[in-house]
């Protein structure tokens, strides 16, 4: 009940990290492939001199690489996150966090469209500039949270987080100009190199307030969740357009050419959100076997956009909207259960902290979701098998008006159903298997300005992916794994899915890619493992972008060692 806005195709849950109190040290070293070096480290241990339930918790990572593949493409990225709890295991508990990481990266827009497919050339080609783009980011949270148990059946929480993002990137797209032909020979075509050049900053402050109960209405049990959010949210953008950026060829690009052009700032631009929500969340109990979930959130979400450069503009836009929650769940045996869940979603026109003409006057997207599954475990837990059936659907998708193309409309609808499956188990003391797949049938279902994109898959989706772990562990403590990943063909867009040249549909083919490990403890401290990605060096696309794709890295190896004492 947390996530009323933004949140049609479900979250990310992110688990944070806290301190406890164990005394431990843990960490790992990697050197691979393509200059790979990685590091972290995780430290925990109880201060008792700030008290009963004190502990200090400290982790530490670094990573340098290269991209398996891809030529110039480079990751540098570090972070430090320590936290403080204290009176942990008595009735008021507090926890202090700071995380703080960096990145330098030399970024990877990847290969050009050519058509209505990725365009035939070499994986390693980078069509960027080694010595003229950048992707840098510092973020920067504080968190603080509350806890105190009022009594056995009751707590209240408060959560205070403070975030800032900087961030400064110029990085090169790969585009066909205008005019190139089915004809044309490829050596012949030349590549424009649009700079997308942003510096920004955004932040976000939130507070949010629960308190949580546990209580009996006769025998039924109640387990209440409710609270209040206020978020403040802010995006302040620099956009910058470039001309005189020299071109490069489409089958032998040049990333050591020097980085010239001319910029122009295209937009400068101040967004404020303000959130104000509550909710409440029902759990009740009605017996051993049957447990019903309920619940509903109110969000207010209002924006203000100034744009000072580039077309002057301001904006405002408020919109308020209910979204809810509900789930049923049957146990018809102690290691089985049955589920039936619904609930509403929205996607306000500033979700991403962006207003324009075109969008500024729309209420929000609105979005239905049903799931129906199971999960049930055999053999003492050693064989665990889930399924379920589900459909998302936005009810009135945003499209551009045909008769004013700087203007947005609520006419499309949108649909994703499927299912998906996962069996979990050992098939013996030193055998054991991971394997799930899903089916996705994602459509665009009416369009009240582009019929002829009735019945086109979304952009981005597979309709089927397919994924296996099996792990066997051998005699002398070695232990074994191989995998495998499918993913079939996706389309670039869902409301223009046809290439204009050649009349087909615009997609990337689906692929498989192997990966395999071998490990073995060196001592109760000391483990090594190797890991082997892409084993069959596959040549895959790994991001679908409308003007872009990014292939998947080629194949590379890892080796790890970790320490716990």
């Amino acid at each position: 009940m947390t996530f009323g806005r933004g949140s049609t195709g479900g979250i990310v849950n992110q688990a944070t990290k806290t301190p406890g109190m164990d005394r431990f040290l843990r960490g790992d070293a990697d050197f691979g492939t393509d200059a790979t070096r990685r590091g972290a480290l995780d430290l925990n241990t109880p201060v008792a001199p700030l008290g009963k339930g004190a502990a200090f918790r400290l982790n530490l990572m670094g990573d340098e690489a290269n991209v398996a593949g891809r030529d110039v493409a480079e990751n540098r990225r570090y972070g430090v996150a320590p936290s403080l709890a204290l009176g942990l295991g008595t009735a008021t508990r507090w926890t202090f966090s700071y995380l703080h990481q960096m990145a330098d990266d030399t970024p990877d827009y990847g290969i050009p469209w050519l058509f209505n497919g990725p365009a035939p050339v070499n994986r390693a080609n980078y069509y960027g500039f080694a010595d003229g783009n950048f992707l840098r980011t510092d973020v920067n949270i504080g968190t603080v949270r509350y806890e105190h148990d009022f009594a056995k059946n009751i707590e209240i929480r408060n959560t205070v987080r403070y975030a800032n993002y900087d961030r400064n990137a110029r990085i090169t797209e790969a585009q066909i100009p205008s005019g190139v032909t089915l004809a044309m020979p490829l050596s012949q075509i030349q590549i424009n190199r649009n700079e997308i050049t942003v510096q920004s900053e955004e932040t976000a402050l939130d507070d949010q307030l629960d308190l949580l109960g546990h209580f009996n209405t006769g025998r039924i049990g109640h387990s209440i969740t409710m609270g209040i959010e206020g978020i403040r949210e802010t995006s302040d953008p620099t956009r910058f357009t470039w001309s005189g950026v020299p071109t490069t060829s489409l089958l032998n690009p040049d990333p050591s050419q020097p980085f010239s052009g001319v910029a122009t700032i295209s937009s400068r631009v101040t967004t404020t959100g303000y959130t104000a929500a509550a909710y409440l969340l029902d759990t009740v109990k009605l017996s051993t076997k049957w447990e019903l979930t309920g619940g509903v959130r109110w969000d207010r979400f209002s924006a203000d956009y100034n744009q000072s450069v580039g077309t002057v503009s301001s904006f405002h836009r408020v919109d308020d909207m209910p979204s809810w929650r509900s789930a049923l769940v049957y146990k018809p045996a102690t290691r089985g259960s049955i589920y039936l869940a619904a609930g509403t979603s929205f996607n306000p026109s500033a979700e991403t902290l962006a207003l324009s003409a075109s969008n500024a006057n729309l209420p929000p997207e609105k979005n239905r979701t049903y799931e129906l599954g199971s999960k049930w475990d055999f053999n003492g837990g050693r064989l665990s098998l889930t399924g379920a059936v589900f459909q998302t659907t936005k009810l009135n998708a945003r499209e551009p008006d045909p008769d004013n193309p700087t203007l947005n409309v609520l006419a499309g609808t949108q649909r994703a159903r499927g299912e998906e499956t996962q069996i979990r188990g050992r098939v013996s003391k030193r055998w054991s298997i991971l394997a799930s797949y899903a089916y996705l049938d994602g459509k665009v279902v009416d369009s009240q300005y582009y019929p002829a994109a009735v019945g086109a898959r979304l952009a981005n989706v597979p309709a089927n992916t397919f994924n296996f772990w099996s792990e066997h562990r051998l005699r002398g403590k070695w232990e074994l794994a191989l995998g495998g990943n499918y993913v079939s063909s996706r389309t670039a867009s869902s409301t223009a899915p046809f290439d204009p040249v050649t009349g087909l549909v615009k997609q990337a083919p689906g692929y498989w890619v192997f990966n395999g490990m071998i490990k073995r403890p060196l001592t109760e401290h000391l483990d090594l493992q190797a890991n082997l990605y892409n084993i069959a060096n596959r040549f895959y696309i790994d991001q679908i972008h409308p003007a872009h794709l990014v292939p998947g890295p080629g194949r590379s190896a890892l080796i790890e060692l970790r320490f716990k004492f």
